[in-house]
């Protein structure tokens, strides 16, 4: 408040307050100097609560007190009791203005709107005017020597009425008076008739009870009119009239006319007068506060109702245009809820009834073509208590004759509908994800094939020169025979490679001949052969506990594929200078056999179980064991074609590791054959179509690994690594740490620098063995920071053809002459497709990543907006990064945080608080993209991640949500920052954060500018 504005509101409310003193002592009765009514009291307590906050009300209290002192003296009162009721006056306004404060704070901003407030403000006049009586009759008492309780009484009354009513107007006109005639033009003529009607009635009522001598006690009858204004008109309205009427009783009174002047007692008149007022005043007011809260609470409840109508109707098109099936099904199996992705999925053939069909309806099966029994729907194993993700259901009926896989998720819906408990199942068609997995696998076996004819070129001939060499008479040529040494290594491993990839695809595509087996023969025949390979070749020889086992009922080839995988990899795994130790035992339950097979080796990675089934996974990379990551998914897929499991636990005395598998123990519990599907009962059994495979490819990842290991052992070149192109740079994301030229993974240099670009481009040769020979090479920006002598590169696509990356080579020598390189080309081009495929397959499958994780996601919501809550704000950021890792794809974090909101909630309420989040919510959904998520990750802070998101494209999206939020009217500060390779997601998070609190420190910098 600025000194001109204060000084000029002492100078109005004093010369207010002199007003109103002088009418008061105008009322005074008799010679005790008790006034009938006293504004002043009202009037000094508005005075002093307008001014509490001024830095000056010291200047407020100095002049109320000469004012009181002034008009008391010249109305014929004495210095010292003037001077008691200086203090009376100013500790009766000080307290009023301290507990409307504290208990109505929002009133010094906002009009009195509840009865709430009209209670508590009662209360601070009642509570005020206390203090007040404890000072002022009690300086009459000591002035006078006599104590008056009727004075006492008409104390209190006169002064809380004055101080509620004039507290009253004060509250309500200081808004009312803006748009007073606006409202007035804008009503309707019967509201206007009414107007005119109440005040025409309340003169003509009030001149007859008052006006009139008839001694007739008729006052009672006025409060029908204060009835009427209080449930009908404007509440400003009410506050004028009980005001206005008020002092019309008053003066009446004063002027010895009305029901109340014939009181035959001063205090007495005095307290019916006032109570009348004070009536008339609070019953006007609570009637029409109490409306007004009415058609607030009303309105409220109309616009919650279409707010709750509105979000139905989006909530259905949102639930109806997903592409992913949802029902919602009660215990009793009734169907609350289906979307039209459901008929599409289930090939049209859905319940004609509100209940669901029995599995065979539909026409379900597993995936090895067996039908789904009714307990195993996954709405009923979810009420069972089972969390049922990620199951496969085979659909095969009339409308999907070919088959279609659905992954299916189900949960049970916390609490209940009516007594009833529901669970919510979602499926989604996966039916291509998995035949591009097959075809992937295919294509490995195909590989295989074809790299086994040149191979065994490479053997014979390395053969031939090395017993050329061991002729007599040939020359002994030590580097010669390192060399073929060399390259006959390389040519096992290279077998041992595609061996494992061609036992896969056999393990995978081969028909089942299963036959009894005698398991204890065959564990006995590999631990010989093991023991003699060890002592051949010595090594530790391994010990082998092999008790009795049962037969099996199964396939030979692969059961002994399947141990000696298992065998192989118990004596691959012990620690260096340790002779391993093997324990084989079965048991026999339920048809079954079950195989434990225990090592004394390193052991299984924690965390790690169930992973190192996966193709092409290797638990131990950097520990130095070779391999492709193989073979245990070769076991796993055996032994789920038999119909039984596998798994992996540390060893029974926590060192070492145990497998565990089952096997049919005889053709009672065999899987039926692979080329038929049993038919279901309903609908009519169709043709029969190829069945379904399951096959978990190879990540993206653990491909890149695999290749470059691969090209490490089998190319001459120093430095292999497999690049990311973005954002016109090229960045390393998979190499080996010590790779010569001290590149690590996430560095990266301009694209239009490096050689891979005129590699892709087609304009420059993909390997040569001098590369400053080819001119574009030779001219690269990037010979300015590292020496390439030797290049060998291949391209890496997306799905849709477009550049995602390369495989490059680098070596600071000149390898002209060097035969490995010369048909180099070929094999580089054949693993840039089997990476662009494991690409393809990452790709497909982050798309069910994410309907997964927004399913998972479903859990951790916040209840006003929607979005996932803090929770799953981290359950986002630490899958981004994981993909992140894998792919290095353009990302961007940004957070948006709503200025102001702690002040809107404190001085509007927390329903207009509620009301700027949902619209700030509803901005930010509106802004991302399918792939994108946005969450709230605190109480005005919301989390958007924009996956393959460029920084050009992020700084459009920040745009358009700084626009929407404008025109929402709600006032946010938004930071974002995009990822680097060299760091990840955690450090654009924080980037963000940084740039939030910027921009936050702008505005408030703005502000202060603006100010002053």
């Amino acid at each position: 408040m600025s000194r001109r504005s204060s000084v000029t509101r002492t100078l109005a409310f004093s010369l207010a307050f002199l007003v109103a003193t002088y009418a008061g002592r105008l009322t005074v009765m008799d010679a005790t100097n008790l006034s009938l009514v006293w504004p002043a009291a009202g009037v000094s307590a508005v005075w002093f609560l307008v001014q509490y906050r001024s830095r000056r009300r010291s200047w407020d209290v100095a002049a109320l007190c000469v004012i009181t002192t002034a008009v008391n003296m010249a109305t014929g009162a004495s210095l010292a009791l003037a001077a008691w009721f200086v203090l009376a006056n100013v500790v009766q306004a000080g307290l009023f203005a301290y507990l409307v404060r504290r208990w109505l704070a929002h009133l010094v901003d906002e009009p009195l709107s509840r009865t709430q407030e009209l209670w508590r403000l009662m209360a601070a006049a009642l509570v005020s005017t206390g203090g007040g009586a404890l000072i002022g009759p009690t300086g009459v008492w000591a002035v006078t020597g006599v104590y008056s309780w009727p004075a006492t009484a008409v104390w209190m009354t006169r002064n809380t009425v004055s101080i509620l009513v004039l507290a009253a107007v004060w509250f309500t006109w200081r808004h009312a008076w803006r748009g007073a005639w606006a409202r007035w033009a804008g009503a309707t003529p019967q509201r206007r008739l009414e107007y005119t009607a109440v005040v025409v009635l309340s003169i003509a009522a009030y001149t007859a009870v008052f006006g009139i001598n008839h001694h007739l006690p008729l006052a009672f009858t006025l409060i029908s009119l204060t009835v009427w204004a209080g449930s009908r008109l404007n509440t400003a309205f009410v506050v004028l009239h009980g005001l206005v009427l008020g002092a019309v009783a008053v003066l009446c009174t004063l002027q010895g006319s009305g029901a109340f002047a014939y009181v035959g007692s001063n205090p007495a008149r005095a307290l019916v007068a006032q109570s009348f007022v004070g009536m008339i005043a609070v019953v006007g007011l609570a009637l029409a506060l109490g409306r007004d809260e009415r058609v607030a609470l009303v309105a409220q409840l109309r616009a919650e109702q279409n707010a709750t109508t509105d979000q139905a109707k989006l909530m259905t098109a949102i639930v109806n245009s997903m592409v992913e099936g949802l029902t919602v099904v009660d215990e009793q199996g009734r169907l609350l809820l289906r979307n039209s992705a459901v008929r599409r999925l289930l090939g049209g053939v859905v319940s004609p009834t509100d209940h669901m069909g029995k599995p065979d309806f539909y026409g379900l099966f597993r995936p090895d073509g067996t039908p789904v029994a009714p307990d195993e729907m996954p709405h009923r194993r979810a009420f069972a208590g089972t969390d049922v993700r990620g199951m496969d259901i085979l659909v095969r009926n009339p409308g999907v004759p070919q088959g279609r896989l659905l992954s299916v998720s189900s949960a049970a819906v916390p609490g209940s509908q009516n007594g009833v408990r529901c669970a919510v199942t979602v499926f989604h068609d996966v039916t291509a994800e998995r035949r591009h997995r097959d075809e992937l696998a295919a294509f490995a076996g195909v590989v295989a094939h074809d790299l086994l004819n040149p191979l065994a070129t490479v053997e014979g001939w390395t053969s031939w020169l090395l017993d050329a060499l061991d002729e007599p008479g040939a020359p002994d040529d030590p580097q010669a025979r390192d060399g073929l040494g060399r390259i006959s290594r390389a040519s096992r491993r290279m077998r041992g490679m595609i061996d494992d990839l061609l036992a896969y695809t056999t393990a995978r595509d081969a028909a089942l001949a299963p036959t009894q087996v005698d398991l204890g023969e065959l564990a006995n025949d590999i631990a010989i052969a093991r023991m003699d390979q060890a002592q051949s070749a010595g090594t530790p020889v391994p010990a082998f506990d092999i008790g009795e086992l049962r037969p099996v009922y199964a396939d030979p080839v692969l059961v002994r594929q399947l141990l000696e995988n298992l065998v192989s990899n118990a004596i691959k795994y012990t620690a260096a200078g340790v002779a391993p130790r093997l324990r084989i035992r079965t048991e026999l339950a339920d048809h079954l056999v079950t195989v434990t097979v225990d090592d004394n080796g390193i052991g299984i990675p924690e965390g790690q179980e169930d992973s190192i089934f996966e193709s092409f996974h290797r638990a131990h990379r950097s520990a130095g064991y070779t391999g492709t990551g193989l073979g245990l998914g070769i076991c796993k897929r055996i032994v789920e074609r038999h119909g039984g499991t596998i798994s992996a636990a540390a060893g029974p005395d926590g060192h070492g590791s145990r497998f565990t598998f089952t096997l049919p123990a005889d053709a009672t519990v065999v899987p039926p054959p692979e080329d038929t599907v049993a038919p279901a009962a309903a609908p009519p059994p169709v043709a029969e179509a190829e069945p379904l495979e399951l096959f978990s490819a190879a990540g993206f990842e653990h491909a890149s690994h695999l290749v470059l290991d691969y090209l490490h052992e089998q190319m001459p070149l120093a430095f292999w690594a497999v690049t990311r192109v973005e954002n016109g740079r090229q960045t390393y994301l998979y190499l080996d740490s010590d790779n010569g030229y001290g590149l690590r993974q996430g560095q990266s240099h301009p694209w239009e620098d490096s050689f891979c670009i005129h590699m892709a481009a087609g304009d420059t040769p993909a390997v040569t063995g001098d590369a400053q020979a080819v001119p574009a090479y030779a001219k690269a920006g990037v010979n300015k920071g590292i020496t390439i002598g030797t290049y060998a590169g291949a391209v890496i696509t997306e799905p849709d053809g477009s550049l995602f990356g390369a495989i490059c080579g680098l070596d600071p020598d000149v390898r002209l002459h060097d035969p490995r390189l010369a048909a180099a080309e070929p094999l580089l081009t054949l693993l840039g497709r089997l990476l662009t495929a494991a690409l393809a397959t990452d790709r497909v499958q982050d798309l069910a990543t994410n309907a997964l994780l927004r399913e998972q996601l479903s859990t951790d919501t916040d209840s006003l907006t929607g979005l996932p809550d803090r929770r799953g704000w981290e359950r986002i950021l630490e899958r981004t990064q994981a993909r992140y890792e894998r792919l290095a794809d353009p990302t961007v974090v940004a957070l948006i945080d709503l200025d102001g909101l702690r002040t809107t909630n404190e001085t509007r309420g927390r329903a207009t608080g509620d009301a700027y989040i949902k619209a700030a919510a509803a901005v930010a959904r509106r802004a991302i993209r399918d792939t994108d998520f946005v969450a709230r990750t605190g109480g005005d802070e919301f989390g958007l991640v924009l996956t393959r998101c460029t920084p050009s494209a992020a700084e459009a999206v920040m745009k358009r949500i700084n626009a929407e939020l404008e025109a929402a009217m709600v006032a946010a500060s938004i930071g974002w920052s995009a990822t680097d390779p060299a760091d990840g997601i955690p450090a654009a998070l924080d980037r963000s954060e940084a740039a939030l609190y910027a921009a936050k420190q702008q505005k408030r910098a703005e502000l202060l500018s603006s100010r002053y």
